[in-house]
């Protein structure tokens, strides 16, 4: 009895356990359960079943059957947008149909088509086809190379956060569950796939050789070097995921079709860009390469893009086509998302364009395929436009069974899904003007400019369904595929992120047509942000120095390179508030930025603003024209507005952006933030560092000219002790940007290394733009070409006497003349100035780069000169001076004094009367006709050969086009109003700036950064543990299940015994790194947590020779078991 009734109570027990799990799936989504999934395969190095198109703002799940925008862990959506936030694709994939034919017979082999491809069911093995017709086989899944690849053209210089999260969205988890065996993988992936992409099988490659094979030049350890031969990759994307697949397992594609196989080799082509916050990185490429390997010839073939998007809460969403674009996409009914809100974000759309349909003859036209140009032939387009819905009369044809094939059939061309071949039946459209009229294009109204259907069909509008569960599809064809031909279908995944429901679409189509112009371009033209800077990032005991002016080849291709119509702006520098942190995360400031001194400050573009619920012209870049500058000391933690406290990891980024002003939308592209993690620290055990962070470091310098150097510390580390010295010369390099200009050069004196040579100089001392050596910035600075002074250095009674100068003309030997007035001792006080315009220098100086830093004068003398009206009229007279050109700095050195020739204009006064005819702008008094210096180039332009051509009367030029002008419009006031000239023996400088000249030298010595072991044995003092004592937490965990105390001041190998007060070992640790931190999780041995208590940390450091014990304190908090 007691048996039966425990039998009993075991039924009923079970019974009712199963009628709660039939309860819980009645409630459960009205999605097909026999969705495919790949089994929950680690992400290892050596058989990759599943991957994540992940490098741009969406996450993109694909698996290595050819399913593509399924979770694998969750068994739901799989496409992310935007990527880590929501999803918008539960699954998406390729579906196709077609007649088989008997080439030799010309006849159908069956009277209904055979349909096939990726759905919820996948009707796809993973490998290659080997054979064609009967003895085509499919290669064993257990064959290693039968995986998915997945390539960066970044992978050499991947920073520990990029990997970390790639890590995490690959795994599953988040980042704190991250571990070494999990990144170590991805890098070794990234490396694996580079070195063994199966060009073989059909993988896209580079063909930079142009000979139609792959060549690759291997680098030292066996990978392709992308600089020298061909490489894995296509279209210049930044990552590419390749897989193939066929249908020739008859039981599967029965289990989805219900029919036989094709018999199809697929490829699959996934492509995106590292543009998370710009167009392209709301796209994912996808190109089907299809390869017939039936044997037969495949007749009226179809191809369809088919997905099933779910934008947030798969329950209120709307789809529609735009055939305008080819797209068709998906967004919410209401203007919130359930799913969307939880994120504080308004609903995405998600959309496919159908970018290349296959390949067909048409003579004069130009068609596409594998990227490139075919001629006489054309692509067809999106021939059709079909949905359905759970629950709706357009639902989804059952799998398994015919009846999924001669559905799949009819909407592959344009009907609706029934089982008659013969009489299909049209979709129609069911709202707008055309409601009720046939068509291959319903649902082909806009949303965003016509939301009530009043010109055209919308979803959800008049005998449309409400918003609800969707599936939806673009379809292509008919074409014809022969025994082994191949076929490509090109597509893009675009996402859209507006306001709202209706903007989020806008956004999509505006991201579409970008990608459309892309692809036209055949992706030779990607519009792309500049290269990243090469940032170290340099801990420091109260401060940080990020550094990314060291590395001049990628400082030439992040600033030099000009990327379509988009030129090189700036850099911004970000703190973020962690490693994984993004750009517009609340947290992030941007607590820098250095652009180009061109006018361009804050830069706008065209985006979606939820605050204004429309596109507007909002800021994307913030620039103040401060100067390019490569480095910066933060200070202060500019989160919090607190100081940086030793032991603390902060994190940041340097960006770089570029401009086009032509374009209304992505103005500016901004590269991708590469987080760097800097521990706040005291030096390293054993070092010490002379310098400071902006130290001016003193330079002796041996020249007599206007150029100045500074030398200032960046980054104590890197300080050699070595002397320097800088030296000058003329770049005679005719390839060269600075041919003909004086270039330096820097030489370390130490090593007799020139680590710096054929450097330009900038024309500004303030500029902080050049490049940083061995932890300096050196800067050298010569004037620009410009009138530096205008002084009268002689008067009536000879030379002026230094207590005769004023304070402006002391400086350069005389009395300052320029808007000054002239000597007291002269009788007809004068002054200098411009004519024409305000009478400013700039109106002097247009032609002063001519004067090659020499210096002039005018002399009034007795023999005195000619001068001649040459802008007003073959006219010349007599003038009571003289112009020469007195060299550099050589003004008691006669003998390379140069006759320069006088002329010019008379301001509108009296030509052919040298007089004060004319009025001076700046200031109102009686002006001199104006007064111009050519310099001769010849003995053709020598003064003498102007003088006797115009005294002869004759005026043939011949010294016009045998000089040049050197000074332009110079006037002489009359301030006394006696209306008379300086009297001879007045003589006028023109003093010019001074570059610096071949022979100047500059030398300096560098602070040191040193390192002994005998500093090192000293700092062995300073070794600790903190916090000390532990009490339930330390304000560094990330979070209540990552507990750790930090010993610090490390040597690089140490190793750390923690004992028991009871002498009991609890746990062993090692470090043998460069960082002087080592954590210990508070656990023992065997894992499990430590009990409160204290205890002794024995520190050994066997190559000092030293030892040091510490007792520690911990106190742990309160232990939850999650799991028992």
């Amino acid at each position: 009895m007691n048996k039966r009734i425990s039998r009993l109570l075991l039924i009923v027990l079970i019974f009712g356990f199963m009628a709660i799990l039939v309860q819980n799936e009645a409630f459960a989504r009205p999605k097909y359960n026999e969705v495919s999934t790949v089994g929950l395969s680690k992400i290892t190095a050596t058989k990759i079943t599943q991957t994540m198109s992940n490098i741009g703002n969406w996450g993109f799940w694909v698996n290595y059957e050819g399913q593509t925008g399924h979770d694998p862990f969750t068994g739901s959506s799989g496409g992310y947008y935007p990527r880590g936030a929501m999803t918008a694709i539960y699954m998406d994939g390729i579906i196709w149909g077609a007649y088989l034919v008997d080439p030799n017979t010309g006849i159908a082999i069956a009277d209904t088509p055979r349909v096939g491809g990726i759905g919820y069911r996948i009707g796809t093995t993973p490998g290659w086809v080997i054979g064609e017709g009967e003895n085509a086989v499919s290669v064993s899944a257990e064959d290693e190379r039968v995986r998915i690849y997945r390539i960066r053209h970044d992978w050499r210089s991947l920073t520990a956060s990029q990997v970390l999260q790639d890590a995490a969205e690959l795994n599953n988890v988040p980042i704190t569950g991250v571990t070494d065996a999990m990144t170590t993988a991805i890098i070794e992936q990234y490396k694996e796939d580079w070195k063994n992409w199966p060009v073989d099988l059909g993988a896209p490659y580079y063909d930079v050789n142009g000979n139609g094979q792959y060549d690759p030049v291997l680098d030292e350890n066996g990978y392709p070097d992308e600089t020298k031969g061909d490489y894995p990759g296509l279209a210049q994307a930044d990552q590419v995921i390749w897989l193939v697949v066929n249908d020739l397992n008859e039981a599967k594609v029965r289990a989805h079709s219900g029919t036989f196989p094709i018999g199809l080799e697929l490829q699959i082509t996934l492509w995106a860009y590292n543009q998370p916050n710009n167009t392209l990185g709301q796209i994912v490429f996808k190109r089907y390469k299809l390869i017939n390997k039936s044997g037969m010839i495949l007749d009226s073939m179809f191809v369809a893009q088919y997905s099933d998007p779910d934008i947030g809460d798969y329950t209120d969403d709307l789809v529609g086509c735009d055939t305008t674009l080819s797209l068709h996409f998906a967004y919410n009914g209401p203007v919130t998302d359930a799913e969307y809100n939880k994120v504080n974000l308004p609903p995405a759309a998600a959309g496919f364009d159908f970018f290349q349909g296959p390949l067909i003859e048409s003579p004069g036209d130009t068609g596409v395929f594998n990227l490139q140009y075919i001629p006489d032939h054309k692509n067809l387009p999106m021939t059709s436009f079909g949905y359905f819905a759970a629950g709706g009369d357009i639902s989804d044809p059952p799998m398994g069974v015919i009846d999924f094939t001669l559905q799949w059939y009819n909407m592959l061309n344009g009907n609706i899904p029934t089982n008659d071949l013969n009489n299909p039946t049209p979709y129609v459209y069911r709202s707008g003007p055309n409601k009720d009229q046939p068509t291959k294009f319903p649902l082909s109204g806009d949303p965003v400019t016509d939301p009530n259907a009043v010109e055209g069909d919308i979803d959800g509008q008049g005998d449309n369904m409400g918003p609800g569960d969707r599936r939806m599809f673009a379809a292509t064809g008919p074409f014809t595929m022969q025994p082994g031909d191949e076929q490509e279908i090109v597509v893009a995944l675009i996402g859209g992120l507006g306001g709202n429901n209706i903007q989020s679409v806008a956004d999509l189509k505006s991201s579409d047509i970008v990608a459309q112009k892309v692809y036209d371009n055949l992706f030779q033209i990607i519009p792309k942000p500049p290269t990243a800077p090469n940032v170290k990032a340099i801990p420091m005991d109260d401060k940080v120095v990020l550094n990314w002016g060291w590395d001049v080849d990628r400082i030439k291709d992040t600033e030099e390179r000009k990327i379509i119509n988009y030129e090189f702006e700036g850099y911004n520098v970000y703190q973020l508030p962690s490693a994984t942190a993004k750009l517009n995360d609340p947290q992030t400031v941007r607590i820098a930025t250095f652009d180009k001194i061109n006018d361009v400050r804050i830069i706008k573009s065209s985006v979606f603003s939820a605050e204004y619920g429309t596109v507007v012209d909002l800021p994307i870049q913030f620039g103040s024209d401060t100067g390019i500058k490569r480095f910066f000391v933060v200070d202060k933690d500019y989160i919090t507005g607190k100081p940086l406290y030793r032991g603390t990891t902060y994190y940041f980024a340097v960006t770089a952006y570029n401009y086009d002003g032509t374009l209304v939308r992505d103005r500016a592209l901004e590269s991708s933030p590469i987080i760097h993690a800097v521990t706040v620290q005291d030096p390293k055990p054993g070092y010490r560092y002379e310098g400071e962070p902006g130290e001016m470091v003193e330079v002796v310098k041996n020249g007599n000219d206007d150029g100045v150097c500074q030398v200032i510390v960046v980054d104590p580390t890197a300080t050699t002790g070595h002397d320097y010295e800088i030296y000058f010369e003329v770049d005679e390099d005719t390839n060269s940007v600075t041919y003909g200009q004086t270039v330096w050069n820097l030489k370390d004196v130490t090593t007799g290394e020139v680590v710096l040579a054929k450097q330009p100089q900038s024309p500004d001392p303030a500029a902080n733009d050049q490049l940083i050596v061995d932890g300096l910035l050196i800067k050298v600075s010569g004037p620009a070409p410009g009138i530096k002074a205008i002084v009268q250095v002689a008067d009536d009674q000879g030379p002026l006497t230094p207590d005769e100068y004023d304070a402006a003309g002391a400086p350069f030997g005389g009395n300052n003349v320029w808007h000054s007035l002239s000597s007291p001792n002269d009788p007809n006080r004068f002054y200098i100035s411009a004519g024409g315009g305000d009478g400013g220098i700039e109106r002097m100086s247009r032609s002063i780069a001519n004067a090659q830093a020499h210096d002039f004068e005018m002399r009034f003398t007795d023999a005195g000169g000619t001068y001649t009206w040459w802008y007003d009229a073959d006219t010349a007279a007599h003038v009571p001076f003289e112009a020469w050109d007195v060299g550099i700095l050589t003004y008691d050195d006669p003998s390379d004094d140069i006759r320069m020739l006088t002329g010019g204009y008379s301001g509108g006064a009296t030509v052919g009367s040298f007089d004060f005819g004319y009025t001076d702008p700046a200031f109102g008094f009686p002006a001199t006709d104006w007064v111009y210096f050519r310099k001769p180039m010849n003995d053709q332009g020598t003064y003498e050969a102007y003088e006797n051509d115009v005294l002869s009367g004759a005026f043939t030029y011949n010294w016009w086009f045998n000089s040049y002008e050197v000074l332009a419009r110079i006037i002489i006031c009359d301030f006394g109003g006696a209306g008379t000239l300086p009297p001879t023996g007045t003589v006028i400088r023109w003093v010019t700036n001074k570059p610096h000249l071949l022979t100047t030298t500059y030398s300096f010595t560098a602070p040191a950064a040193v390192y002994s072991d005998d500093l090192a044995k000293v700092d062995v003092e300073k070794v600790n543990v903190f916090p000390n004592p532990y009490y339930a937490a330390n304000s560094l965990e990330p979070d209540r299940f990552n507990r750790f105390v930090t010993f610090n001041h490390l040597p690089k190998h140490a190793i750390i015994r923690i004992f028991t007060l009871g002498g009991v070992q609890v746990r062993k640790l090692e470090k043998n790194d460069d960082s002087q931190f080592l954590q210990w999780d508070l656990k023992n041995e065997t894992g499990l947590p430590v009990a409160s208590g204290m205890y002794i940390a024995y520190v050994d450091m066997p190559e000092l020779g030293k030892t040091k014990t510490l007792k520690l304190m911990i106190i742990q908090g309160e232990q939850v078991v999650e799991f028992y």
